[in-house]
């Protein structure tokens, strides 16, 4: 506060130097005219009014009034009799005068700790002698809140939800969503501004992301006021859109101009056969001819099969990639309740070590395995998660339905699950008390796809 109050006096007197050709003998000038300051909420200003005379007397009053729509209000008055100060409420410990410099005709008030409500205009009046002078000034308010922060409100194929927020903005700001290159984005975007008890707006803004636009994104606040910006930027991973391998094309187009060859090789021999019926004596010829062709058929009926057989082997293994991305485009974290209680679950036991079929007629006795039930539970849609195994300790995977039902003693939970189970080397599929298969397989992780919709996992 010291430092700015001795900045405004080096103004104040480069300001009384530069008025000095103002003075006029045995007249009262009063200085700057009608003007306007900005003050940053929170911080002080300087709302200037200065006189200069030739014989400035000692005795004075001067006064600062705030100019409501309905009412005056007294900001800070000083009453050169009394050499006293008095201050409205609304104003009290926020106002100063500069007594040092009331001989050089600075009648200057430092408005401290600004408020949204401080907006307006102010009226210095000066009286002496009978006489009085007045000045208006036009005190702007404005604040530079905070920078704003983008998350992801929504998730979906066709588009990516964005919002950006940022608090403690006057007045209210302009919102720009700019892309990677600095250019304001083309997508629609929705921006609400709600005033807080501070007085002060927050801004929320909100658009949607298609596939195929620039996947930078950048959201700007800007207050044209104080003429200042803030910016958050970020950078959409493109594992949000997965795109069709292009590999998946290029075998649509093969498979396109094989079935464009056979049906060229028919319509040959349907033409050959046509025109042994008109030439008899080119019969034998024809023979031959078709016999030759139907080598080439036969070639190319081999040769198709087998690129036939290898494309089903692809389109397999790109149905497998495409089913797993739309797996994992529902993913969802998995955390353990650590205050939920152990569930005791029946596992089938595992079978006898002379019995290697895939379904085995006989098991050891069933056994109990206690199980950690997840933090959240869901009631519908698709959610999908990964679990890392250890492939050297038994461990049982799966999804659990509770069915609650109130007893004297208390509530017993009852189970309708799922499960992997693996057991000495070997896992199982199990459902309920029963064992469904079994399967000999090393993962390090395995991937849950529970569909609420369908009713599978």
């Amino acid at each position: 506060m010291m430092g700015s109050t001795l900045q405004w006096l080096t103004a104040i007197h480069i300001l009384t130097f530069q008025h000095v050709s103002c003075l006029i003998t045995d007249q009262f000038i009063s200085y700057p005219p009608n003007s306007s300051v900005i003050g940053v909420i929170g911080e002080g200003v300087v709302l200037p009014c200065y006189v200069v005379a030739e014989n400035f007397p000692e005795i004075f009053s001067v006064q600062w009034i705030f100019n409501e729509q309905s009412q005056k209000i007294p900001v800070s008055t000083y009453d050169g009799k009394t050499q006293k100060e008095k201050q409205d409420e609304r104003y009290q410990g926020r106002t100063e005068f500069f007594h040092s410099e009331f001989g050089a005709g600075n009648m200057s008030l430092l408005l401290k700790n600004i408020r949204s409500s401080d907006k307006g205009s102010y009226t210095c009046v000066v009286s002496f002698n009978d006489e009085y002078h007045d000045v208006l000034i036009e005190l702007k308010v404005a604040a530079k809140g905070s920078v704003p922060s983008i998350s992801l409100r929504s998730y979906m194929k066709q588009s990516i939800g964005l919002t950006c927020h940022a608090d403690g903005w006057f007045p209210k700001p302009e919102v720009i969503w700019l892309d990677g290159q600095g250019q304001v984005r083309k997508e629609q975007s929705t921006t609400k501004m709600m005033m807080m008890p501070s007085g002060l707006y927050r801004v929320i803004t909100s658009m949607n992301l298609k596939p195929g636009s620039d996947m930078e994104v950048s959201c700007r606040i800007v207050n044209n006021l104080l003429k200042t910006t803030r910016e958050s930027r970020i950078q959409i991973s493109e594992i949000f859109f997965p795109s069709i391998s292009k590999w998946l094309i290029v075998h649509l187009v093969i498979l396109c101009f094989i079935t464009v060859l056979i049906s060229t090789v028919f319509c040959k021999l349907r033409s050959n056969h046509k025109k042994t019926i008109k030439s008899v004596n080119m019969k034998t010829k024809m023979e031959e001819e078709n016999e030759q062709l139907k080598s080439m058929l036969e070639q190319e009926k081999s040769t198709n099969r087998r690129a036939k057989s290898k494309l089903k082997d692809h389109f397999g293994q790109l149905k497998a990639e495409l089913d797993f991305w739309e797996a994992r485009s529902h993913a969802v974290f998995i955390d353990v309740n650590p205050d939920c209680r152990v569930l005791e679950l029946p596992v089938p036991g595992t079978p006898k070590v002379e019995d290697t079929s895939s379904e085995p007629e006989s098991l050891s006795s069933p056994s109990t395995v206690p199980v950690l039930v997840g933090k959240e539970g869901f009631a519908a849609g698709k959610h999908y998660w990964e679990v890392e195994v250890d492939q050297q300790q038994d461990w049982v995977l799966g999804v659990v339905r509770e069915k609650e039902r109130q007893e004297e003693e208390g509530t017993n939970v009852g189970e309708d699950f799922w499960a992997l189970h693996r057991s000495q080397g070997e896992l199982f599929s199990s459902k309920g008390n029963s064992k469904i298969e079994k399967k000999s397989m090393s993962c390090s992780v395995i991937g849950v796809l529970l569909d609420l919709e369908e009713a599978q996992v």
